[in-house]
């Protein structure tokens, strides 16, 4: 199990900040839970951001995960140095894709909220894109 020490660099959290950020990690952790099975939920940008509360909020829970023998090698490459290998990108930005054409097709939304999600898209699809295909330092 990795050394929780280098989840530890930032000073404590108040209580509040501490809960505030461990139910906004369960709460991504479980829509990325959902994407394993939802082809229309994105699993690694919920995982990122669970990740990122996780790794603040419980250095514990933060390196139990990054020890999972199955998913823990693309945590620790989010928290070594912000790599995200390429299935991990193609499945993210295809599934914000098939869930933007979704809404598109079943809700027509208006213009101006069409153009807000094509954004969002578009914004998130470049990072993701943009991010390291592998991480060699872990």
């Amino acid at each position: 199990m990795p050394d929780t020490a280098r989840f530890e660099s930032h000073p404590p959290l108040s209580p509040i900040a501490r809960w505030t950020l461990l139910g906004f990690g369960a709460f991504n952790f479980a829509l990325g839970a959902v994407g394993l099975v939802l082809p229309v939920l994105p699993t690694t940008v919920f995982w990122i951001v669970a990740i990122g509360c996780f790794s603040r909020a419980s250095p514990r829970l933060a390196a139990r995960l990054v020890a999972h023998p199955r998913f823990g090698r693309p945590f620790a490459d989010w928290l070594a140095c912000g790599a995200i290998d390429r299935r991990g990108k193609v499945f993210a930005i295809g599934g914000m894709g098939v869930s933007l054409l979704s809404v598109t097709l079943m809700l027509e939304p208006a213009g101006w909220l069409l153009g807000l999600l094509g954004s969002a898209w578009i914004s998130a699809s470049v990072y993701l894109a943009t991010r390291p295909a592998y991480c060699p330092i872990v």
